[in-house]
């Protein structure tokens, strides 16, 4: 497979990112950096801890997810995928995570979202992460990547709430 490359403008805004995330980020809930592979530094993926907010299905827990940039970054929004292991009605099976802000914007008139929620290139690693946080606790029922998920969040909410937390207490282990 050949290995993904960033513009020189995406770097650029990547490396700073990186740097201001470092003063700004503090006590966000979150950190993210650079893979390293091959002990270097891979700005085209990130890797993103989320500590799960207290008084929330996450408690205590610390989600790790990876953020995949293009080479058009950021006239083009990165991908965002969970490593670790989620049942939430906004996020695939296989990890990937289903929000507006990581959508461009549609002209298709049926699309439920609207212009001001989806990604823009004044958009970064900050304001995607917060608003995934956010989406974990309070997830997007109308527009589910996970139908099961979402079947039992919106009908057997206490089952839901059993199962997320069964599935976050099996990877603390």
């Amino acid at each position: 497979m050949a290995k993904r490359t960033l513009s020189p403008g995406a770097l650029r805004r990547l490396c700073t990112e990186e740097s201001r995330m470092k003063n700004d980020c503090k006590g966000c809930g979150f950190e993210a950096s650079p893979s390293i592979v091959g002990g270097e530094k891979d700005y085209t993926q990130w890797d993103v801890y989320i500590t799960g907010p207290g008084d929330s299905l996450y408690e205590n827990c610390i989600l790790h997810a990876i953020l995949i940039f293009d080479y058009n970054y950021p006239l083009v929004p990165p991908k965002m995928k969970f490593v670790t292991e989620m049942f939430h009605p906004n996020i695939f099976k296989d990890g990937n995570v289903c929000i507006s802000i990581l959508h461009m914007a549609s002209d298709d008139p049926t699309s439920y979202e609207k212009p001001d929620e989806n990604w823009t290139p004044v958009q970064n690693i900050r304001t995607v992460v917060l608003s995934v946080i956010s989406m974990l606790n309070e997830p997007n029922i109308n527009s589910p990547a996970n139908v099961d998920a979402s079947k039992l969040f919106k009908n057997a909410y206490e089952e839901y709430c059993e199962k997320v937390k069964e599935l976050m207490k099996a990877q603390k282990k």
